[in-house]
């Protein structure tokens, strides 16, 4: 990451990110720190969730107190978009943007996050149309984990503007992902590494503990640093349609039940996530941060488990188990026994 932030630091050009989810904005805060952006950048925080959308609310308060322009699109549904109700308001929130920065189509430096390996999502698809230069950098692991799409819904996201290819764009100077080697088959230029795992100063600590964590979600985080020997880690995984609501339950329930034995669990859950598990009251972590930020405030664990989750990858624990890569696709998991001595 320190890399992406010199070439940050370095353009003369406004910076514009693209992001989705609370990790994506974890990721593109700490560029903003560390590559001292406030001032000269916007945070564009496209969601279907409802749940996300009431997180990104108060995250942009906080954010626009320091000099950062934010906006938050609520993506609605398909039809919205198909009688272009969502390209009208998406281009009237582009020229507001551009207003407030100081700058015009073609001279802004994109980063954006709402991507997979198809296509560039929409509305990252119209920031990425009209930006000077861009790098992209990628979700996580249940992003080059989801199945491949129909080529006829892919044929239709690419009508209603989601570029294909984009790749071949000699715009792009850089493509950031956890394991390269996921992506070898994969015709794309400039493949890079990225790792969240930099160092950060008390000051940066808190700072990113104060956008992302406050109230309720300040004591859940204090309590970790107290007694917790592992973590699990939900998905949305009925929320994106892999599983019914029940199955999902069902899941998380074994999981919870099966590493309970090793020790005291608690259980973060997915920012999308919105099941409500029958788990005793203290296990359970609500809030809508990003697990990525425990890792960065030095919450260590004996365990972590997860399946499909790029949140086992940040962990900071003695043994990590991703159950699965690939449930996206085949929809199976296997317990794993764990070596706790």
């Amino acid at each position: 990451m320190e890399k992406i932030a010199q070439t940050l630091r370095k353009t003369p050009d406004k910076i514009i990110f693209v992001c989705s989810s609370p990790y994506n904005i974890l990721i593109a805060a700490s560029l903003i720190m560390k590559a001292d952006l406030y001032g000269r950048c916007a945070l564009i925080l496209p969601t279907y969730s409802p749940k996300n959308i009431n997180y990104f609310k108060e995250i942009i308060h906080k954010m626009e107190q320091t000099g950062v322009i934010c906006e938050v699109i609520n993506k609605r549904n398909m039809l919205y978009r198909a009688v272009g109700l969502s390209d009208r308001e998406n281009r009237v929130i582009m020229e507001r943007v551009l207003k407030k920065l100081h700058t015009k189509k073609h001279e802004f430096f994109l980063v954006n996050h709402t991507w997979n390996k198809a296509l560039v999502c929409y509305p990252a698809c119209l920031w990425f149309r009209y930006c000077k230069q861009t790098i992209f950098i990628e979700e996580g692991s249940s992003q080059r984990a989801t199945p491949d799409e129909n080529p006829l819904i892919l044929w239709m996201k690419k009508l209603y503007g989601n570029q294909r290819n984009f790749w071949k764009d000699g715009r792009l100077k850089g493509i950031y992902v956890g394991n390269r080697e996921l992506f070898a088959e994969y015709p794309m230029r400039e493949l890079k590494q990225f790792t969240l795992n930099v160092e950060y100063s008390r000051e940066e600590k808190k700072k990113l503990l104060d956008l992302f964590a406050g109230g309720r979600s300040r004591t859940e985080i204090q309590r970790l640093k107290e007694a917790a020997h592992g973590i699990i880690y939900t998905q949305p995984l009925s929320e994106d349609g892999y599983v019914k609501e029940e199955e999902k339950i069902e899941i998380y329930n074994s999981i919870v039940n099966y590493y309970s034995k090793y020790g005291k669990v608690v259980v973060k859950i997915h920012p999308r996530d919105t099941t409500h598990y029958d788990f005793p009251e203290e296990t359970i972590l609500k809030g809508g941060y990003p697990s990525e930020l425990l890792n960065i405030l030095g919450i260590r664990f004996r365990f972590a488990i997860g399946i499909c989750t790029s949140a086992i990858e940040t962990a900071e624990a003695e043994i990590k188990i991703n159950l699965n890569d690939n449930f996206l696709k085949d929809g199976k998991y296997e317990l794993v026994p764990l070596d706790i001595r």
